[in-house]
C-alpha cells in the first residue's frame, strides 16, 4: 500500500494511490467525475442529480472537505450510504471533515405509557458497493452510540433513556400507574445525545439510563440500551481503507 499523507487533499489522489505504479505503461484512466458531500446523503443519489447515466465504466470520487460535519439522522441513520452501483464502476471516498453515524433514541420510561429500550446507533459509511475510503489526517468516521434504555415505573415514575452520539433522541419520561399516591412522581425525559457524546437519562421519579458514547452502547436501567453502530459497515463489499485520520467504531 502506497502511504498518501493528506491535508487538503484533491480527490483524484485517491485513484493515484490505488492504481498500477507507472512502470505498467497503462493507459492513464479518465480523470474521475468529483463530488463535495457536506450533508448526509446516498452517494448514488448525488452522482444521479449530478448526472449519473448508469456506465459501468464511470468513475466518481466523492469528498467531505476539513471542517465539514455528517452526521446521520437520529434513530440509527447512517451517516452516508454508498448506494447500489452497476458492477464496474469505479467509487472512491476522501474524508477530511468528519462523518458520524446517528444516535440511537433513548428508550421511553415506564409506567404510562410504558418502558422501552435505547435505539441501535448508525453506521457512520453504510456500503453496499465496492470503494475506497481514504481518511486524511484531519478527518474522522465515528460510529453512532446507541440510546440509553428506559426506567421502570411502579409508585413513581421511570424516566427516559438519554440519546446516544452524536444526535440520538431523548426518551419521554413515564407517568406512575398509581397517581392517587402522594409519593407519585413522573419521570421526565433524557437528554438528547451531541457531538461531545451520550445524553444522560432523565433524574425524576427512577433515573434512566445514559446514551452512548461514539461507537457505544447505551447504559441499561430498567429496560437494555441499544447498541453502536459501525464506523464502516462493509455489507460483505470490498473497501480498500487508507486510515490517517482517527475512525473509532468496528470496521467491515
Amino acid at each position: 500500500m502506497r502511504h498518501l499523507i493528506v491535508c487538503g487533499f484533491a480527490a483524484t489522489a485517491l485513484f493515484a494511490a490505488t492504481a498500477p505504479h507507472a512502470q505498467t505503461q497503462a493507459p492513464a484512466a479518465p480523470a474521475p467525475t468529483v463530488i463535495t458531500v457536506t450533508q448526509s446523503a446516498n452517494l448514488r443519489t448525488l452522482a444521479d442529480q449530478a448526472g449519473y447515466d448508469g456506465d459501468p465504466h464511470a468513475s466518481y470520487a466523492f469528498t467531505v472537505p476539513e471542517k465539514t460535519v455528517i452526521m446521520g439522522a437520529a434513530g440509527g441513520k447512517p451517516g452516508l450510504d454508498t448506494g447500489v452501483w452497476p458492477k464496474g464502476v469505479a467509487l472512491a471516498l476522501a474524508v477530511g471533515g468528519h462523518v458520524y453515524g446517528g444516535g440511537g433514541n433513548g428508550g421511553d420510561g415506564g409506567d404510562i405509557p410504558g418502558m422501552t429500550e435505547g435505539g441501535r446507533g448508525g453506521d457512520a459509511i453504510f456500503v453496499r458497493a465496492p470503494i475506497t475510503i481514504l481518511v486524511g489526517t484531519t478527518g474522522s468516521i465515528k460510529a453512532g452510540g446507541g440510546g440509553g434504555g428506559g426506567a421502570p415505573g411502579g409508585d413513581t415514575g421511570g424516566s427516559g433513556g438519554g440519546g446516544g452520539f452524536p444526535d440520538g433522541g431523548r426518551g419521554a419520561g413515564g407517568s406512575p400507574s398509581h397517581t392517587s399516591l402522594s409519593t407519585a412522581t413522573p419521570g421526565n425525559a433524557g437528554y438528547p445525545g451531541t457531538p461531545a457524546g451520550g445524553g444522560l437519562g432523565g433524574q425524576r421519579g427512577n433515573p434512566g439510563a445514559k446514551g452512548g458514547d461514539a461507537a457505544q452502547p447505551g447504559e441499561t436501567a430498567g429496560r437494555p440500551g441499544g447498541g453502536p453502530g459501525n464506523a464502516i459497515r462493509a455489507n460483505d463489499n470490498p473497501v480498500k481503507l487508507y486510515a490517517y485520520g482517527q475512525i473509532i467504531g468496528e470496521v467491515f
